[in-house]
């Protein structure tokens, strides 16, 4: 009697590496915003952010929300996104650090995509000119401003 070929196909137990991604997901956390660390000389972008996020009505300057405003708007979008991705991660195409990298990239870039759409209230005239922008949260003479400086880090907890 002919023997057929016969292929056997090994099942893998990924218990452990699926054991050690959910383990991995409690050793990271994300930080998005404007670090006072990376704040080199001259204005404290920090400080900059904090007054256009809630305002200043000492100095007369208006809320212009664009970090709570866009968590609001995308946090939604953002849930979705991660559930993507950590699907991702349960069928090991990607680890948990990279998971959190690509969620980082992706707030960053809503967070930027705000402060470019923001145009309310306006600038003063006297402020337009001076910065170089109508946009009440870009100026052009500041190497990009509060847009370059929002950025995101993944940290390694413990």
């Amino acid at each position: 009697m002919a023997q057929k070929n016969m292929q056997v196909s090994i099942v893998q137990d990924n218990f452990p590496k699926l054991q050690r991604a959910i383990e991995d997901m409690s050793k990271y956390e994300l930080h998005v915003g404007i670090f006072g660390e990376d704040d080199s000389g001259g204005d404290s972008y920090v400080m900059i952010a904090n007054v256009h996020e809630f305002g200043f009505k000492r100095l007369n300057i208006p809320e212009r929300s664009f970090m709570r405003s866009t968590f609001d708007e995308k946090e939604s979008e953002w849930v979705k996104f991660m559930e993507d991705r950590m699907n991702r991660v349960f069928a090991f195409k990607m680890s948990v650090e990279q998971m959190y990298e690509q969620l980082g990239a992706k707030i960053v870039s809503d967070i930027q995509d705000k402060i470019r759409a923001i145009d309310s209230p306006p600038n003063a005239a006297s402020t337009i000119k001076q910065k170089g922008s109508s946009n009440p949260l870009i100026d052009k003479g500041a190497a990009g401003g509060l847009l370059s400086r929002i950025t995101w880090k993944v940290r390694a907890i413990g």
